[in-house]
């Protein structure tokens, strides 16, 4: 198999594309742990519990792109969807679909006429697995 280096990780939010403009992101599961240890023991013991996910994407895009990441900016704090296609796009290949709420969108000033970009994401309710049609 040849190396990828992640160039076909596919990112749509809210519908939209933002894979040419994506050059950083992270996919987090934080499951909660609790503690049931009981009395008479010297050993800790713990169950998992419900599973939380947060995305965060970044990137850069030309100052004078309308087409680009900043619709974002002014989707903070409301609910979309998402899909993540983490092998590209492609009949028969893996994707992850679910609802985010858009949360912290942050953007540089201009530099070397670019603009770089990261917003944080947190998944509410369930990931459905699938392949694409």
């Amino acid at each position: 198999m040849a190396a990828a280096h992640g160039k076909d990780l596919h990112w749509l939010i809210d519908a939209i594309a933002l894979t040419t403009y994506k050059k950083t992101d992270n996919w987090e599961v934080n499951p909660d742990i609790h503690d049931i240890t009981g009395s008479g023991t010297d050993d800790k013991s713990y169950r998992g519990g419900q599973i939380g996910r947060t995305f965060t994407l970044g990137g850069w895009t030309d100052d004078d792109d309308t087409n680009g990441p900043r619709f974002l900016e002014a989707m903070a704090g409301d609910t979309t969807t998402f899909e993540r296609r983490p092998d590209g796009t492609g009949t028969g290949k893996r994707k992850q679909t679910g609802s985010c709420v858009v949360g912290k969108y942050v953007e540089s000033s201009k530099n070397d006429d670019i603009v770089q970009w990261t917003c944080d994401f947190t998944v509410t309710g369930s990931v459905t697995e699938g392949t694409q049609a």
